[in-house]
């Protein structure tokens, strides 16, 4: 095995981003079987075919980011696509794999290597922090063609929230795709999603619900006998007293105990008007039957 000085690489990743490529490895004089020497002992790691960077560990995040800048360093024509360019707007993804990242570039017929998909460009693009990515609109529609209703009303919805698109662009984007494969995906996910929805997994949680059945409404408000709201739940089941709350870490964890001791107060204020309560974790997700078994449990007590 030849032996990679620790150092050699020093220069290479101090370029942006810490990625390198190949072809800024031959002008700085590594050659091909030191750049395979250095990635058998670890001393670098490979992004995508032509591209490396310093070993991670990295959060999915990090790789995410690091893969698309390393594309767009490799192909210097491409544009960011699908859920690639969604991440790249700064929008949530709900369980999207890393690889294979999507990029499009002006070619005919889609491609691929093992970490990246290629796709024909069709849209304009516009800049984002990560490099070029086509309009959010049509990279949240592919997506979903791509990953499916779960993760497309999940991103949708937290797009809709923030005011980064909006509903009559995605329906406009949804009639030039209209005839793709899996564009029902596209479809149901548009009529499924709610901007009022507060987080991901309120929204898998509804997509859930609404596909064993039932209409569900979001961001429930809880009147008390005064007639004042006091609370709102995360989801309803309509015509009926069940809510379904979905419950994140987040705001236990950064609340503490009084956090906890305050949501159980609200809640014992709710299920003493008549409410049947329902709480979802992130791990039911994964089991939508527990969510289902749960709710139907839930409206036989509140018949």
């Amino acid at each position: 095995m030849i032996d990679v000085p620790a150092d050699l690489f020093t220069d290479l990743l101090a370029l942006p981003d810490a990625i390198f490529t190949r072809q800024d490895a031959l002008r700085a004089g590594v050659r091909d079987e030191v750049l395979i020497g250095a990635l058998r002992r670890g001393r670098i790691a490979r992004l995508c075919r032509g591209a490396y960077t310093s070993p991670g560990p990295w959060t999915k995040g990090e790789q995410r980011r690091l893969l698309a800048r390393a594309a767009l360093r490799v192909y210097e024509d491409a544009v960011l696509t699908s859920a690639t360019a969604v991440a790249a707007h700064g929008i949530p993804l709900f369980e999207v794999p890393v690889v294979r990242a999507d990029i499009a570039r002006p070619i005919t017929r889609e491609a691929g290597t093992t970490q990246l998909r290629i796709r024909p460009l069709r849209d304009e693009p516009v800049d984002t922090d990560w490099g070029p990515a086509v309009p959010l609109a049509p990279a949240l529609l592919q997506m979903t063609m791509d990953h499916g209703i779960p993760a497309g009303v999940a991103s949708i919805d937290a797009a809709l929230h923030v005011g980064a698109t909006e509903r009559e662009v995605l329906a406009a984007g949804y009639e030039r795709v209209s005839g793709w494969p899996h564009s029902s995906r596209a479809r149901c996910a548009l009529a499924w999603s709610d901007g009022r929805s507060e987080s991901l997994g309120e929204s898998v949680t509804r997509v859930i619900l609404r596909g064993a059945g039932w209409g569900i409404d979001s961001q429930v408000p809880i009147v008390d006998r005064h007639g004042e709201v006091f609370a709102r739940a995360d989801l309803g089941v309509e015509g009926t007293r069940v809510l379904v709350e979905f419950d994140g870490k987040v705001k236990y964890t950064e609340g503490g105990p009084d956090a906890l001791f305050r949501e159980k107060q609200r809640e014992d204020r709710i299920r003493a008007l008549g409410y049947v309560v329902v709480r979802v974790t992130w791990a039911d997700l994964f089991h939508p039957e527990r969510i289902i078994r749960a709710v139907r449990g839930a409206l036989a007590v509140a018949a």
